[in-house]
């Protein structure tokens, strides 16, 4: 087989598989052979953008493939956004013969490293192709270093190819579903050859007369039906016999042309996270993520003593490009230790989510497990935030709903933590390091709220 055929063959199964990936908005997809990788997934992509926005990243590295459909000359991609801070909007270019489809070539430099594969970016990037609808494909190498973490980030993960890879614990995996075993033939009993020609003899005459008569019916039925033909079709109703007698239909008067979306280049497509024909659906400034504002110095931690025991670990859920995108919903919100926080990254602001409360990383992973067993996160991965702002402390279990109650009723999203003693302490956030608090305490401030900054200790009730 040659190069081309097997490029054309494989792109035909991406076409084949593209509907396992209706309800998904991202993806990486890996093969051992780089060549296979990028022709699926180029497939997928043309199948998938008949009905909405596709973007396919290269993470294998100049794949041939892709780049022979790139339009324009712009060297820049993935390896200078990441990097460097090039807008996605201008790595991001249109794909020969398919309006809906977008590329972003791999760019001037390598990108087969966990630099680019293990970059806290791809977690928000797939967020805001979730928050839009449309598709977000990564081609990549399950051999570089960052693989799982990528996997992780971007949410899901579909194999192609005729070779198997390990494949990162607890992502979720696209794959059609096994074909069904046969059932093994019921053995039959080997024929008696004298039976068998003395039955063959037998049933000669019957079978003759048979088929006479039944050649003798067909014949009077076609007679009757050819005599009796131009009365019938004046009976029939009028769509009927034109359908019979293959008349050519009237054009569909009905029928109306969309035209495509133009792409908007005025506008970063790492502003909103989403391919750049989406952008004129996400043009309101309440989907666009604000620059954040300015923030006080930050804040010192309250109980340093407290560093050993905090509750760092935390199940991350999604990041959101507003706040009231990045809000819960009431299945969300009854989980334990839900923490909204604005966190600024480079010079966008940013609200993520996460779940829960351990001390130890084996307790956060357990949670997890749970919640992906209840189909309440689809794939999830686990954070390190030790620092919250504390609302209040040695409050008495009994006192705890009223106190949750009254802060939402102030826009505050808090969560309450159990003490050895048998109190509680009220957070609200939770955070990487303390200058990522700050945003949130001058919000807090503003409410006439007095913040402090601390390591999260405590259980979840």
């Amino acid at each position: 087989m040659t190069a081309r055929s097997m490029t054309e063959s494989w792109e035909l199964e991406g076409r084949r598989l593209a509907p396992l990936l209706d309800g998904i908005c991202s993806v990486v997809m890996a093969a051992t052979d780089p060549a296979v990788t990028a022709s699926t997934a180029l497939g997928v992509a043309r199948a998938q953008g008949l009905r909405r926005r596709v973007a396919v990243a290269d993470l294998i590295g100049e794949s041939p493939a892709i780049e022979a459909l790139l339009t324009g000359d712009d060297p820049h991609g993935i390896a200078d956004s990441f990097l460097y801070g090039v807008s996605l909007n201008k790595i991001a270019r249109p794909m020969l013969g398919a309006e809906n489809v977008f590329l972003m070539p791999s760019g001037t430099e390598p990108v087969a490293h966990d630099a680019v594969y293990a970059h806290e970016r791809w977690r928000r990037l797939s967020a805001g192709f979730h928050q839009v609808g449309a598709l977000l494909v990564v081609v990549a190498n399950p051999n570089t270093p960052g693989f799982f973490d990528l996997c992780a980030s971007v949410g899901a993960l579909m194999p192609v190819g005729d070779t198997v890879f390990p494949t990162p614990p607890g992502v979720p995996l696209v794959a059609p579903p096994p074909p069904p075993i046969p059932e093994p033939p019921t053995p039959v009993p080997p024929p008696n050859a004298a039976r068998v020609r003395a039955a063959a003899t037998d049933g000669q005459p019957i079978r003759r007369r048979r088929l006479a008569a039944i050649m003798a019916v067909i014949g009077a039925v076609a007679v009757a039906v050819g005599a009796f033909w131009p009365t019938l079709l004046e009976r029939l109703p009028r769509p009927i016999a034109t359908l019979i007698t293959g008349a050519p239909r009237q054009p569909d008067r009905a029928a109306v042309v969309v035209p495509p979306t133009p792409m908007d280049s005025t506008v970063g497509l790492d502003r909103v996270a989403a391919p750049p024909s989406v952008l004129d659906s996400l043009a309101s400034s309440d989907t666009m993520p604000g620059r954040p504002p300015v923030a006080s110095p930050p804040l010192t931690v309250d109980n340093l003593a407290d560093s050993a025991s905090a509750a760092r670990y935390a199940v991350y859920f999604a990041t959101a490009n507003t706040r009231a995108a990045a809000i819960p919903d009431a299945r969300v919100r009854a989980l334990d230790a839900v923490a909204l926080s604005p966190v600024t990254e480079g010079e966008e602001q940013w609200f993520r989510v996460t779940v829960g409360a351990s001390a130890t990383r084996t307790q956060a992973e357990s949670l997890l497990t749970k919640l992906r067993a209840q189909k309440i996160i689809g794939s999830g991965s686990i954070v390190s935030v030790p620092y919250a702002i504390r609302l209040a402390r040695n409050v008495t279990p009994t006192a705890i709903p009223n106190q949750l109650a009254d802060l939402a009723k102030r826009g505050i999203i808090a969560y309450a933590l159990l003490q050895p003693d048998g109190t509680a302490h009220v957070y609200t956030g939770a955070f990487e390091s303390p200058m990522q608090a700050t945003p949130l305490a001058d919000s807090l401030r503003a409410l006439r709220v007095a913040p402090v900054l601390v390591y999260r200790t405590g259980r979840a009730f």
